[in-house]
């Protein structure tokens, strides 16, 4: 019974703990040309804790002040320079070419990216990696729901046992 409750609320932690990407028709498709392939140091939450780890990134000279990063599907496509891509990225052309924060703070801004084409293949498709988030999601939280279930439907067996014991001594 305690035994379920912890796995409860370690799925509801891992269901929390999952990231939506955001919705695939809010994305914008921009194209720009690789000039430089690197590793850009990053953080994020792995089992509830923060942690640094690299991941590849892409500096363009059609977008100076940006570096785009790849995080999950997207991490494992390859990327040489000079070739042209295609990335769905959450901001616009106007925000992209934005210089003021970059120059003020004398770095690169972060972009992340959510899907990739090449040509005319779709590398990573920013509907499909949402779906497989979301149905992940939605999992976890069903398995901490049922274990829930569970560990209440043992307590209630337990008490009721407990009880009848208990009047059978009286």
């Amino acid at each position: 019974m305690l035994v379920l409750g912890l796995v409860s609320i370690q799925f509801f932690g891992m269901a929390k703990d999952i990231p939506l990407p955001y919705d695939p028709a809010k994305l914008n498709t921009i194209q720009l040309r690789v000039d430089k392939v690197a590793s850009c140091e990053t953080k994020a939450k792995i089992r509830g804790r923060w942690q640094s780890y690299g991941v590849a990134c892409v500096y363009s000279g059609n977008y100076p002040y940006m570096v785009f990063k790849f995080y999950e599907t997207t991490y494992r496509v390859p990327y040489t320079e000079g070739e042209t891509v295609e990335f769905m990225v959450l901001e616009n052309e106007a925000q992209l070419t934005d210089s003021k924060i970059a120059l003020e703070y004398n770095m690169a801004i972060p972009v992340r990216v959510y899907g990739v084409r090449k040509g005319e293949e779709t590398l990573v498709d920013a509907k499909q990696v949402h779906e497989w988030n979301l149905s992940r999601k939605f999992q976890r939280g069903l398995v901490a729901w049922v274990a829930l279930i569970l560990a209440v439907w043992a307590a209630v067996i337990t008490v009721r046992r407990a009880k009848g014991i208990l009047n059978e001594a009286v």
